[in-house]
């Protein structure tokens, strides 16, 4: 700041200017060119402020201090901030630095699970059915991702082992009776058969039994492609059931098995024919695999706007790993079982088809030796 005293007529006492022979005009100078070197656009300039002197609240003089403002920096103000400035840029170029190495490694860590699902799911396509992902650590969407990838494979590779053992039981379906019928026609053509009317009905009866396999994959493949046309109506789920029961009482009296019916009358939209067989198919493998002197009890329950119908046996129940693909068509649980002792293996599948196509679900519980509780839930409305 330079300095200039002044008394109270106004006569200059001391001015700095004029005691240090220039040297102020030179400092100024030297601060408007360095101002103006460092900051292109500096507003500035010298500016002076007057102020009165007082003594005891009397006016004996003035002061006049001029500077360069409104700011002005030193050599060493200009050093401070240019060395500021290179530590903020080293810390600017580090930290990209370092969020380019984290942001490398959070990529790795998400793409490199994507990849390998990738790669996984290409193997899976091309019939690796077996190949599964095994990511321990990761988002959490990404182990819903691995999960999701790894039921598919599953249920793929469920779905094939099926397609070959569906291949296998209808080529097993059908060369019994076809070699049945060869046999018994090629008798009669070479005459050591008679074609008396016992061997023509053994004949007939094979045939039969192709036919009935046939119609009931017909019927199957109908209900899964959605074309099963249902005539619903509403009609007492109690009658359908005590009327089914009826037809029953004579095969479970004959093998002294109980059949207990515990239902109440329960309005639904249903078509009685095809639901009808439902629950006789349910029956009838309750009577199948109850012992005699066991039990098979069916009895309704009403939630919110849904009823379910449950029929309950103390048969010889289901094996664990069984229950997973008891719907499955041709599906058999125990492999030994012939068409004429376990069934065809198609009866389950059409269940579960005609309960979807009514809206409902089937559901089954079982354990060995305990047995089985098969449980239809139909929508009310």
């Amino acid at each position: 700041m330079l300095i200039r005293l002044k008394d109270q007529d106004g006569q200059i006492l001391w001015d700095a200017q004029v005691h240090n022979h220039g040297m102020c005009s030179l400092m100024l100078a030297n601060i408007a060119e360095r101002m103006q070197s460092q900051f292109d656009n500096f507003q500035g300039g010298y500016t002076e402020e007057s102020r009165t002197l007082t003594v005891s609240g009397e006016a004996v003089g003035s002061v006049d201090v001029g500077f360069y403002g409104p700011y002005s920096y030193s050599e060493v103000d200009l050093a401070f901030l240019k060395r500021l400035n290179q530590l903020l840029l080293i810390a600017a170029v580090l930290s990209m630095a370092i969020v380019a190495i984290l942001g490398l490694v959070i990529a790795r860590q998400l793409t490199g699970p994507i990849t390998r699902a990738i790669q996984t799911t290409s193997r899976i396509a091309n019939g690796h059915y077996t190949d599964r992902i095994t990511e321990e650590k990761g988002p959490r969407e990404i182990a819903d991702l691995t999960e999701s990838i790894n039921g598919l494979a599953e249920s793929l590779g469920r779905q094939e082992t099926l397609r070959k053992q569906l291949t296998n039981d209808v080529a097993h379906e059908l060369r019994t009776p076809l070699a049945v019928l060869q046999s018994h026609l090629e008798a009669m053509i070479d005459g050591t058969w008679q074609a008396d009317q016992k061997r023509l009905e053994s004949c007939h009866g094979e045939v039969v039994r192709i036919s009935s396999l046939v119609k009931d994959l017909e019927k199957l493949t109908q209900i899964e492609q959605g074309n099963l046309s249902l005539q619903k109506e509403a009609f007492d789920l109690q009658a359908l059931l005590m009327r089914i029961s009826l037809n029953f009482q004579r095969d479970f009296a004959s093998k002294n098995v109980q059949l207990s019916i515990q239902v109440d009358p329960v309005i639904v939209q249903i078509d009685t024919d095809k639901l009808g067989q439902v629950f006789n198919n349910l029956l009838a493998n309750a009577l199948k695999y109850t012992n005699p002197g066991g039990s098979v009890r069916v009895y309704t329950r009403v939630v919110k706007h849904q009823v379910a119908v449950s029929i309950a046996d103390t048969g010889i129940g289901i094996a664990p790993e069984d229950l997973v693909q008891i719907f499955e068509r041709f599906y058999r649980a125990d492999k030994s079982r012939t068409r004429e002792t376990g069934g065809s293996g198609i009866g389950l599948a059409i269940v579960k088809s005609i309960v979807e196509a009514h809206g409902g679900l089937v559901t089954v519980k079982s354990q060995l030796g305990q047995g089985s509780v098969f449980q239809v839930t139909l929508p009310l409305e």
